[in-house]
């Protein structure tokens, strides 16, 4: 049997085979590389939602944000986990309180922050729960936080949410509010280290501290000036 180099229909076979393979393996090559490509690298586009810069603005005037429609999501749609809501009333003297919950580590995305939660509930509701409350912790600036009794929890997780106060676990400057919510209608300052720039069409107000965190708060478009942009303007020097 001859060798097959000594055939030249083989010889011009193999030859075509080498010419081919030269062409193919580089782009073969690559496209293997990229399936081996770590996991993270495609990672931030599948979660590229609910995060704190997408504000959608609903038809009638309402928002979303981190999948909460402010005046229809209960209180318990912010909740992660069976134990990760706290509820209390924040009051001071004997006013009934505000309801409002409380998530420590609250996932917006692929950004973690604080998350505070304004609810809605009527007064007598409101004096009731208070008034079945056994244990109070200070609120800070002469408010208390008075929790409410297990029996209670389960109404009060079904108050729709009327307000949000975000603050990120990272820091934010004005460089990257700019970049992610674009600029604001108004910059408002108190004092030397808070500046907040406000977006009256979405509703939301974000603080930029020189020497903290930042602060984002969110509220229905038509409740803007009076839970936002009055008291801060009240408050500036």
């Amino acid at each position: 049997m001859k060798a097959w180099w000594t055939r030249p229909w083989l010889v011009a076979l193999a030859a075509g085979v080498a010419v081919l393979a030269a062409a193919l393996l580089p782009p073969l090559w690559q496209a293997w590389r990229a399936t081996q490509a770590p996991a993270a690298t495609t990672a931030a586009p599948a979660d590229a939602h609910g995060l704190p810069w997408q504000v959608e603005v609903l038809p009638g005037g309402a928002t979303r944000v981190f999948g909460l429609t402010l005046g229809a999501s209960p209180l318990a749609a912010a909740s992660r986990r069976d134990d990760d809501l706290q509820l209390a009333l924040v009051a001071r003297g004997d006013e009934p309180g505000v309801l409002e919950g409380y998530v420590e580590r609250f996932q917006a995305g692929f950004v973690e922050g604080r998350l505070v939660i304004a609810a809605a509930a009527d007064e007598a509701q409101r004096r009731a729960w208070r008034a079945r409350s056994t244990q109070r912790d200070p609120g800070g600036e002469g408010t208390w936080r008075h929790r409410l009794a297990p029996t209670d929890l389960a109404a009060a997780r079904q108050a729709p949410i009327t307000g949000l106060t975000f603050i990120p676990a990272a820091q934010l400057d004005a460089a990257a509010v700019a970049q992610r919510f674009g600029e604001p209608a108004e910059r408002v300052r108190t004092g030397t280290r808070l500046e907040h720039w406000l977006y009256p069409e979405r509703g939301l107000a974000v603080t930029i501290d020189a020497e903290g965190r930042e602060v984002l708060q969110y509220v229905a478009p038509a409740e803007f000036d009076a839970r936002l942009r009055m008291p801060l303007k009240n408050a500036a020097p």
